[in-house]
């Protein structure tokens, strides 16, 4: 399969390896701090998280006491000995709608750390994920072409016009496509641009899997992420349907010689194996490997536990705020240590954290905490829909280690009462002939 490119956390952590085997905050990484400039959007997505967006946009003058908080290097939290570079991610709402704001946080944040000799100064990176619809505003562009070699720059694309626009919609019901397809080749023609694209895999949208990527695909994308939705609402029919769409992906990427040259997330080839017990890291970055800011000045663990996400169903998890620092108060000290302290095994059942095929099942510690009042209980919506992945998984990577002779097998791990609801009799013998035969 084809390597992804390089993540920037990645570099970092690559030229500046950690220091001893520490999980959660103690972990040497590059991290990510997140501005939300506005709970502002100017779409109404059907599947997006933020479900209490308002139009509250930052002041300045608490984004400049954030970043002043954070040069200052004095918390346990963060610091460059604990994430020896940073990246400054820009978010809404769409974020685009506060560009003046973005441009004027940059710009301070770039004085700031040249001027203090700041070890950030050299080890940092600006962030954006945009809807795409603003880009073509000049102050848009104008951004751009000043910080491109300092900017981690994304449009979220759904692979293609069906699936993008039963979902990324205007209030008033159109689709976003075009306007946001258009940004995309802008972009790499114009500032030769390497983007990778997230799909977004929903319910109302997982008929289009195949379509989509195979869109991307043409397009000229060889970075494709996509993951299912952690909310509520699959059923085994939608991991019927991903099975299938996820097979027809993986034939078309070997008749096309496609499978060294295409990287796409969801066919991974370590997932669906059990998992050791020893791997017991809590590996949501939501509990204790970022940080986000509001409008307000609060600080919290994630961009998942404000109240543009929350709303009245769980109280937003504040660790701080510009004014007083971070884990200023015992109750946010508590939080903190109380997040540090969560496993894979403290927040799993058995049957979960035993699981034969738990490698590559994924969770998000601010939607537990959304759902059950608690980070320490993990959401198992998305468990049909991880089955149904690992048994697209055995399909593609035997049929690629067949096609290219390679000594090598997937096993298929899935249990056949778990295969059996996904997928008939007939299509497990020749999942489970492909992984002996391989």
């Amino acid at each position: 399969m084809y390597k992804k490119i390089e993540q920037y956390q990645d570099y970092i952590a690559r030229l500046f390896p950690p220091e001893s085997s520490g999980s959660g905050s103690d972990r040497v990484l590059s991290r990510n701090v997140t501005l939300q400039v506005t709970d502002d959007c100017n779409l109404k997505c059907s599947y997006c998280y933020q479900t209490h967006k308002q139009h509250h946009v930052m002041n300045f003058n608490t984004a400049k006491d954030f970043i002043d908080m954070l040069l200052s290097d004095r918390y346990a939290y963060i610091n460059t000995k604990n994430s020896p570079g940073i990246i400054v991610e820009f978010i809404g709402g769409e974020p685009f709608l506060a560009i003046d704001l973005i441009s004027k946080i940059s710009d301070y944040f770039i004085e700031q750390v040249v001027k203090q000799h700041h070890p950030w100064a050299t080890k940092f990176m600006f962030s954006i994920c945009s809807n795409g619809t603003l880009y073509f505003d000049p102050r848009v562009q104008a951004y751009i072409k000043k910080h491109l070699n300092h900017l981690s720059f994304s449009i979220s694309v759904d692979g293609c016009k069906e699936l993008h626009d039963a979902c990324r919609v205007f209030p008033d019901g159109s689709g976003s496509y075009d306007l946001a397809i258009n940004a995309v080749q802008h972009f790499r023609s114009h500032f030769h641009g390497e983007m990778g694209s997230k799909m977004t895999l929903a319910p109302a949208n997982i008929k289009y899997t195949a379509m989509a990527a195979e869109n991307l695909i043409h397009l000229g994308y060889s970075q494709i992420f996509l993951n299912c939705v952690f909310e509520k609402g699959w059923t085994v029919e939608h991991a019927k349907i991903l099975y299938q769409q996820l097979k027809q992906l993986a034939d078309y990427l070997l008749d096309n010689n496609l499978e060294n040259s295409v990287y796409l997330s969801i066919f991974e080839e370590n997932i669906g194996h059990k998992m050791a017990e020893t791997d017991n890291d809590n590996w949501c970055g939501g509990t204790g490997c970022m940080i986000a800011v509001d409008y307000k000045g609060d600080i919290f663990p994630c961009l998942r536990y404000m109240e543009s996400s929350l709303g009245n169903e769980q109280p937003p998890v504040v660790i701080g705020n510009v004014r007083d620092g971070i884990m200023a108060t015992p109750e946010q000290q508590k939080c903190v240590d109380c997040m540090k302290c969560i496993t894979r095994r403290s927040q799993s059942t058995d049957e979960c954290f035993n699981c034969p095929i738990g490698q590559g099942c994924a969770w998000c510690s601010a939607y537990n905490y959304q759902e059950f009042g608690t980070m320490n209980h993990r959401a198992t919506y998305i468990c049909e829909m991880h089955k149904a992945r690992v048994l697209a998984n055995v399909y593609f990577w035997n049929n690629k280690y067949r096609k290219h002779g390679e000594n090598k097998a997937f096993c298929n791990n899935v249990p056949e009462a778990w295969a059996l609801r996904i997928i008939d009799k007939d299509e497990l013998n020749i999942l489970n002939n492909l992984a002996k035969e391989s």
